[in-house]
């Protein structure tokens, strides 16, 4: 905790951040890894809960509620990835006439931060907010390819929960994959999270070498080639605009 800070907010801030590490946790599982009392957890969570902050779901667990979301809308923009991204994923959605998506790695997981939506009635998309396990799913495999050694190892030593028949549940085949992320620079998804829902992925580089997000593509199984091609391509010229934005090099890390 920091000097002079105010002891009952800090304690509300370890508990949405555990919150968002581990969604639906019950009063019981939060005093289990928080050095804070039950009783004082379960005043918390009846605060945010009052003010919307967090809900309880129908098995009695907390998940972070949706006032977050509308006090991350209030955050200035400034030269974050977000607002950079924003207006890129946007004209390449109405250009190719798909769904995209901004991801960053979040805690040991793939967290979506922003969504163009396609202009299409109907198209495979999701929300803001949205939380994906790093083992499965394009934009995933790639923020786990290019994360820290660290974090990668402690992934692939954790049980990979097999959420399709395609999900790769073998931590050596999964390594595999992605040291050939990191080789082409992009990666796939055929399945892996959800049934009959693909999609591509390529990193985003600071000015640093580092990769702080994933830009991705869903469509559904039956896509023509041709389409999925000219996502192929759009999808690259987008990575690297966004990279160039953030002072990036183009081709960083792969």
């Amino acid at each position: 905790m920091a000097d002079h800070g105010i002891p009952a907010v800090e304690r509300a801030i370890e508990v949405m951040d555990a919150l968002a590490r581990q969604p639906g946790a019950s009063i019981r599982d939060l005093a289990a890894i928080l050095p804070i009392p039950r009783s004082t957890i379960y005043r918390i969570l009846k605060s945010l809960e009052d003010y919307d902050v967090a809900l309880r779901d129908s098995r009695g667990g907390f998940e972070l509620g949706p006032r977050l979301v509308r006090l991350a809308r209030a955050v200035k923009s400034g030269s974050d990835i977000v607002s950079i991204a924003r207006p890129i994923i946007d004209e390449l959605a109405r250009t190719l006439d798909c769904g995209m998506k901004l991801s960053v790695l979040d805690d040991h997981v793939a967290l979506v931060v922003a969504v163009a939506e396609s202009p299409q009635t109907y198209s495979v998309t999701t929300q803001v907010g949205r939380r994906f396990p790093l083992h499965a799913g394009a934009a995933s495999k790639v923020l786990l390819a290019f994360a820290p050694d660290r974090v990668r190892k402690e992934v692939l030593s954790r049980p990979l929960i097999q959420m399709t028949a395609r999900t790769f549940t073998d931590p050596v085949e999964l390594e595999a994959v992605l040291r050939q992320v990191r080789v082409e620079g992009f990666a796939r998804d055929e399945g892996e999270f959800a049934a009959g829902v693909f999609a591509i992925a390529r990193p985003v580089f600071d000015d640093r070498g580092e990769c702080v997000a994933a830009v991705s593509i869903p469509f559904v199984e039956s896509t023509e080639l041709e389409v999925v091609d000219r996502f192929h391509s759009g999808l690259r010229a987008a990575a690297e605009s966004i990279t160039r934005r953030l002072g990036g090099v183009v081709g960083s890390g792969a």
